[in-house]
């Protein structure tokens, strides 16, 4: 199989579309040959993607450029023109178009059902992310579960001003609240800890103006055992099921969430682990979903050689409304002011 290089923007993990990349990376490695490289500024230790082309010619045997970073998108495929390029999509909503000779993988299921949406003709499957839950498959003999001194556990990053100024300030008087700023490496060791995990991302997602991708805290807090308190956006909805698996936050008013959260604190009943619900997500899955999916993206590619593309793009056809052209006419007229 073909060599896969992942590009990145620069060598800052402390992002989760890095994060979530590099746990793609690893599991490509156990079916093929892959390697990093940076775009932005240099960095010491990587290789740099000028260096990669410069050295690197075009053809069968050439490797596949894995790109991911959804602002960056445009400019990479512009760079890379004339390699065979796979776009693992994780967020979107950023407003490029993409070629149909590009693969798309994606993340979730929203974002798969936006690029069906957005780019028809393309080339796209789903491939999950990969949590690192061990014993999900195989689980040991039942051990004692360690003790969770943490109420409710909240991270910062990306949480709504509800969420940080409202509902941690109701709840500290009557749960033993830690709240986590910044990048955490081990959040797991967080989560078996902690009682409740509380997400709420949609106010982030509005501000940015694209969608979250895919959203890894709140399913891992699933799977180390924690009651999941969460915002339903986007890609939340893949695995998120309220009343069954979490409970859905921000309903109404903050004294039904507070309410909800203390019980759950009382209940003292973590949920156990469904092995047959984070099966999909586990690395030697997600590894396997992986060749498969790149065993028909390099047939894909050879079949690009031969033939180029001629099914229309409905977007091209599509004529706008009456109210898209009034629109189109009002903005025209305020710029020229």
């Amino acid at each position: 199989m073909r060599p896969i290089v992942f590009l990145f923007p620069h060598d800052r993990m402390d992002v989760g579309g890095n994060s979530a990349q590099v746990r793609f990376q690893h599991a490509c490695a156990r079916f093929t040959a892959v390697s990093a490289a940076s775009y932005g500024p240099r960095v010491a230790g990587w290789d740099h993607l000028d260096d990669v082309l410069a050295h690197t010619a075009t053809g069968p045997e050439a490797p596949i450029f894995a790109i991911h970073w959804g602002p960056d998108i445009a400019m990479l495929l512009d760079r890379l023109r004339g390699r065979d390029v796979v776009y693992f999509a994780h967020s979107s909503g950023w407003g490029m178009r993409i070629a149909p000779q590009v693969p798309i993988l994606c993340v979730s299921r929203n974002t798969q059902a936006y690029w069906g949406r957005r780019a028809p003709n393309n080339w796209i499957a789903h491939v999950p992310n990969v949590i690192d839950v061990p014993n999900v498959i195989d689980p040991p003999p039942a051990a004692p579960a360690p003790a969770r001194d943490i109420d409710v556990l909240v991270q910062t990053r990306k949480s709504s001003r509800y969420l940080l100024e409202r509902l941690v300030p109701a709840l500290r008087p009557h749960c033993r609240v830690v709240l986590l700023d910044g990048w955490v490496d081990d959040l797991g060791a967080w989560m078996r800890r902690s009682k409740v995990y509380l997400y709420d991302s949609v106010e982030h997602w509005i501000a940015v103006g694209a969608s979250e991708g895919f959203g890894l805290p709140p399913l891992e807090a699933l799977a180390q055992g924690c009651v999941v308190f969460s915002s339903v956006n986007d890609a939340l909805s893949d695995y998120l099921d309220p009343a069954v698996n979490c409970h859905k936050l921000r309903v109404h008013s903050l004294a039904w969430d507070v309410e909800q959260v203390r019980h759950a604190v009382a209940a003292q009943a973590p949920r156990p682990q469904d092995a047959a619900f984070l099966e999909p997500y586990a690395p030697a899955v997600v590894a396997q979903r992986l060749e498969r999916l790149f065993t028909g993206i390099e047939a894909f590619f050879a079949h690009t050689v031969r033939h180029t593309p001629d099914i229309a793009d409905p977007w091209a056809q599509r004529r706008p409304t009456p109210l898209q052209r009034a629109k189109r006419m009002i903005r025209a007229l305020a710029a020229n002011e």
